[in-house]
């Protein structure tokens, strides 16, 4: 039996009201009325309404996050830095995926202001297509970009250095002595795969080598689809003698198009892939890699949120966290411990 605020208030001799307010924890109760009420609670074992007393406090305890594929150890990362951060403040989390779908977005938005979440966190689906999320930051409910910018949206963003990642990892196969350096890449409407591009690119000329259009290969954000472009990428009459991914579906699609068309790593083919997960630790040859400080990043996304929601002023701001590069043996680098370089 679930019993209400009317039962409690007969329990202990009191007023609804009296009870709302020491649940509550706001006005006038006197000290006796609180020790009858808290006793009637314990007695009762009363649960107060999380809706009701929402109504009331305008809270609801709720912060709402938003991710592109849950399934990436990337973004279940990201929402462990979160839910920590924000369960130690109280918090309670609702978590919803959009797999890179702006129309989904757009929807899960406006059901988490149906719900009067207390803020939300998002990696945005598209960093061009963003006029909902103009409208949305126009509601007033306190909001955090993570991992990706979006144009337009005046709000705390959460990056790493993308560029320079890219950078240094394109720099270390120049230095390895490879010309002809790939790229796999998903989503170009994206500022995540924007700078890495940027990087890729600058490390090729810098290095005064050609920034050759069909060594760079775009394609779905599907582990599937980097091993579809990749197998065709080997077949090519001049085929790269090294390769860039830039996320870890890229990385592991990759891998596989190397193993089914014959090639060895790091004999045939380097590799470096940004994002650093735990099979690139104990695969062989281990993977070198871009690293980005994802739990850390997660945890910086919440603290923004909850200093926003407690109202504290300051403009909008970016933080841009550095990565760190790890070379592994993909590369060439002989037995040993990993060496490291920040980013």
């Amino acid at each position: 039996m679930r019993f209400t605020i009317k039962d409690v208030a007969r329990k202990a001799g009191v007023s609804p009201a009296t009870v709302s307010r020491v649940v509550g924890n706001y006005g006038y109760a006197s000290q006796e009325s609180r020790k009858k009420v808290m006793a009637a609670i314990r007695e009762l074992d009363y649960r107060p309404n999380a809706i009701a007393r929402s109504l009331v406090k305008k809270t609801t305890g709720v912060i709402g996050m938003v991710v592109t594929d849950i399934q990436n150890p990337f973004f279940a990362c990201l929402v462990r830095g979160v839910e920590q951060a924000i369960w130690q403040k109280g918090y309670a989390l609702f978590l919803a995926n959009t797999d890179e779908d702006v129309s989904r977005e757009q929807a899960i938005l406006t059901i988490l202001e149906e719900k009067q979440v207390d803020g939300v966190i998002l990696v945005p689906a598209s960093s061009e297509k963003t006029r909902h999320l103009c409208n949305f930051a126009d509601l007033g409910i306190p909001f955090v970009l993570l991992d990706r910018s979006a144009r337009g949206v005046n709000v705390d963003t959460v990056l790493v250095d993308n560029e320079n990642g890219a950078y240094q990892a394109v720099s270390h196969l120049i230095g390895l002595s490879h010309r002809r350096i790939g790229v796999i890449i998903d989503n170009l409407d994206i500022t995540t795969n924007i700078e890495r591009m940027v990087g890729y690119r600058r490390a090729l000329i810098e290095a005064r080598l050609p920034v050759e259009e069909d060594l760079i290969r775009s394609c779905q954000f599907t582990e599937q689809s980097a091993f579809e472009i990749c197998a065709r990428m080997f077949k090519t009459d001049k085929p790269p003698t090294a390769l860039f991914t830039t996320n870890n579906f890229m990385t592991i699609g990759a891998l596989r198009a190397i193993h089914v068309v014959g090639l060895r790593v790091p004999e045939d083919i380097a590799i470096v892939g940004f994002d650093d997960l735990e099979s690139s630790q104990i695969c062989w040859p281990s993977l070198t890699v871009v690293a980005q400080p994802t739990h850390a990043m997660g945890i910086m996304a919440a603290e923004r949120l909850l200093a926003r929601i407690s109202k504290q002023p300051s403009p909008p701001m970016e933080i841009r966290m550095q990565t760190e590069f790890i070379i592994r043996q993909s590369c060439g680098y002989a037995m040993g411990l990993p060496k490291k370089a920040n980013g």
